[in-house]
């Protein structure tokens, strides 16, 4: 028995190391990864029920909670409930019996602690901790199982000491390896962040810009480009000082976040110069959301890091045409923008050349 409770972790680790990979796979369909992820975790843990081992011919030893464990551990709620609706169903498939009532009592309570834990602030960083929290819980509410389902018996809490004696050690692998992955991803998405983001602003940066167009190129689709640039910023920098320039310049980026969509694209080109990547809006809408943007930005009170208010003025220079033609749309923005500010700054002009 013990050889084949040490085999049925092997099979869990390996199976819980492939769905750790899938997890930390980016994607934008979160939804249909999050099915993914619980579908594959209910398949392991069904898994592992067809490589338990009999005891007494009445109880069925496994370690099918571990992939439970593995969704606990990177907080996800939808996956864990799927997996654990899988697995009781598939334990349902040997009858309706106690024994079979009793065992998906035990994985949805796992599963309902789980999440319970999620709520424990002081867990949140503690990833160690955490998944030793996990793996207690997991652990306790399997041998309770056990042992209701041998009877209470002295024979049955030997099995449930057996298996969690195995089974609470493979868990804290499982934890350490998981931690190890999970502070990889963390820092490469770091690294990914840091590489396209403008380190004063926030917004992408001019590399993550291009980076953007190439994409938004392969597109069949309408957009629309903005250039804007903020008016006279060279004499702010010089009557105000640098830092306070670049605390307007902050100020600014907020200001654009909120006057547009999140799917929509916005970048710090240059110094002064931003750049905006607006799709699927009419040539009167764009006018409409630029002038929005523009009007926002004259009344807003800019604040000083001495707290003094300035206001400020841009100019819009706007390109409209389709994804395709993006790189030569960018180039009759910066034209339009050219136009903006020699018509006076404070204003937005539209090339109407749609390509």
């Amino acid at each position: 028995m013990f050889i084949s409770l040490v085999a049925n972790s092997c099979i869990s680790f390996t199976g819980i190391y492939f769905i750790a990979k899938v997890l930390n796979y980016h994607t934008n369909h979160q939804l249909a990864k999050n099915m993914v992820v619980g579908v594959l975790a209910g398949g392991l843990g069904i898994f592992l029920i067809t490589q338990g081992v009999l005891y007494d011919e009445v109880v069925k030893i496994d370690f099918r909670y571990l992939a439970l464990i593995l969704l606990g551990f990177y907080r996800l709620i939808s996956p864990l409930f799927i997996a654990a609706t899988i697995i009781s169903i598939y334990r349902f498939s040997f009858g309706l019996n106690i024994q079979s009532i009793v065992a998906c009592i035990a994985i949805f309570l796992i599963a309902g602690g789980i999440v319970m834990m999620y709520k424990i602030t002081s867990l949140e960083k503690k990833l160690l901790f955490f998944g030793m929290v996990l793996n207690l819980w997991a652990c306790l509410i399997a041998t309770l199982a056990i042992v209701t389902n041998g009877g209470f018996t002295l024979n049955a809490f030997q099995i449930a000491l057996l298996v969690a004696s195995i089974s609470f050690p493979v868990g804290m692998l499982i934890t350490v390896l998981n931690i190890d992955v999970f502070l990889i991803n963390q820092r490469v998405k770091e690294y990914k962040i840091s590489a396209e983001t403008d380190h004063l602003t926030g917004l992408a940066n001019r590399r993550a810009w291009e980076v953007q167009m190439k994409k938004f190129k392969e597109r069949s689709s309408i957009c629309n480009v903005l250039m804007i640039d903020i008016d006279h910023f060279k004499q702010i920098n010089d009557r105000y000082g640098h830092s306070n320039g670049d605390e307007i310049l902050k100020q600014f980026a907020q200001l654009l976040h909120r006057e547009t969509r999140d799917h929509d694209i916005k970048a710090r080109i240059g110094g002064e110069e931003f750049g905006i990547l607006i799709p699927m809006l009419s040539h009167l809408e764009i006018m409409n959301v630029a002038e929005r943007i523009r009007n926002s930005i004259s009344k807003h009170e800019f604040k000083l890091l001495d707290h003094r208010v300035i206001h400020i003025s841009v100019s819009i220079g706007i390109a409209n045409g389709k994804s395709e033609n993006l790189h030569e749309m960018i180039h009759l923005a910066d034209d339009s923008l050219y136009q903006a500010k020699n018509s006076g700054r404070n204003c937005t002009y539209i090339n109407e050349t749609v390509v």
